[in-house]
């Protein structure tokens, strides 16, 4: 915990960052009634995180900013302790293994953990929920797993990945419990605060301006509201890739956008093409939809693993997936690395190799910025992800064999 709160200092010591210039910002307007979504408007998500953040507008500046630290502390812990206990279902580790297994998962995870952390964003409580949901499912309170997923999707779109794992394993009551809590959050601001005159609803204002864009032929996946170099999303890849190059200035390595678009056309192909054999991959290892009479014991073996996966598709899937956001590896991460001791261990280091790696290398302070730069703009993160969700799927195939073999 000490290291914990030294690693994290910066969330307390950073004075202005994307919490004041975006969440209390956008939380102000949100109380004023005027338009969160107004023409060059940064904040690209539904509007329950500006709710969240109103109380931090009454507050002391330095009181605001030491409870989103301890919040954030507190997530933190809550999404490294459930990840840990998901992941004992796949293999009980003895002690030294066990050690291996979480500082191996750690490493994997902790530089994204510290960079939402300095830059003051939400996505280590987004973590949190989710990671918690999860367990809370593993333990078969479907209620109170559905309601956490539910909030942690109202957050950012992504999470809704789980509703249709929740429908294909017939998991009824986290579905209903999901549903509701997410459209409980996204319309709650609306019932409770004054919007703009002759303004729809927020959600629909926030579908209308940043999603229903995306359905346009012209349209180029991983366009968003950031630098292109920071997407690691499997869009963001693409268009990096077929749209930028590198260039050494000065010595240092600059992404340089190239003119033209004539190459743009292929992200979309290349997208929807992965897209289709992820979801046939998946399908295939996860078999026929789920019984609800064979979901407790089905549970006990397959669902880290199977948890781990839509994670992974999250992130990949997702217009705009940043470092902030990858700290939720931590699962994967650890449900692999746990195989280690369950005679697995030469394809569990194959699939952690990348991981691990890229763990140490994509810390800024100890990589450099030009290595910083390059395995950024090759996708380091995204190959990461990619490692884990096909080992996940792996472990998974193997564990249900063994299961079968039983």
């Amino acid at each position: 915990m000490i290291l914990l709160f030294a690693a994290a200092s910066p969330i307390f010591l950073r004075t202005n960052s994307e919490f004041d210039q975006v969440f209390k910002h956008y939380a102000k307007l949100l109380i004023q009634g005027e338009d969160i979504y107004h023409e060059g408007s940064v904040f690209m998500y539904p509007p329950w995180m500006a709710f969240v953040c109103i109380p931090f507008n009454f507050a002391p500046h330095w009181l605001s900013r030491l409870s989103w630290g301890l919040i954030n502390i507190f997530f933190l812990h809550l999404a490294i302790v459930s990840s840990w206990n998901i992941s004992k279902e796949v293999f009980l580790s003895n002690s030294s293994q066990g050690w291996l297994a979480f500082i191996m998962g750690i490493i994997c995870s902790l530089t994204y953990f510290l960079n939402c952390l300095s830059h003051q964003q939400f996505d280590v409580i987004i973590a949190g929920c989710i990671l918690y949901g999860c367990l809370q499912l593993q333990n078969n309170r479907e209620i109170r797993g559905g309601l956490l997923l539910g909030i942690a999707a109202a957050c950012k779109l992504t999470p809704l990945l789980f509703l249709p794992y929740l429908i294909y394993r017939f998991r009824w009551k986290a579905t209903f419990a999901f549903a509701s809590s997410f459209l409980f959050c996204n319309f709650i601001p609306d019932i409770t605060l004054p919007r703009p005159e002759n303004e729809k609803a927020r959600p629909v204002v926030f579908v209308e301006r940043f999603l229903a864009p995306m359905t346009k032929p012209d349209f180029v996946p991983g366009t968003w509201g950031s630098e292109i170099i920071y997407n690691q999303s499997l869009a963001g890849t693409g268009k990096r890739f077929t749209q930028t190059h590198l260039e050494k200035q000065s010595g240092k390595y600059q992404v340089i956008i190239e003119e033209g678009d004539s190459n743009a056309k292929n992200v979309k192909g290349f997208l929807i093409s992965i897209i289709v054999m992820g979801a046939g991959f998946t399908f295939y290892c996860w078999g026929k939809p789920g019984n609800p009479d064979e979901i407790p014991k089905y549970h006990s073996h397959l669902f880290p693993f199977e948890v781990s996966m839509i994670l992974c598709g999250m992130l990949l899937l997702s217009p705009m997936s940043s470092k902030a956001h990858f700290g939720i590896l931590i699962l994967p991460a650890f449900c692999i690395a746990r195989m280690i001791g369950d005679r697995q261990k030469l394809l569990s280091l194959f699939f952690l190799a990348i991981p691990v790696i890229m763990g140490v290398l994509l810390n800024k302070d100890l990589s450099g910025a030009n290595t910083y730069t390059l395995l950024l703009w090759i996708g380091g993160v995204t190959w990461s992800t990619i490692s884990l969700f096909i080992g996940s799927a792996v472990f998974r195939c193997i564990k249900n064999k063994n299961n079968q073999g039983v």
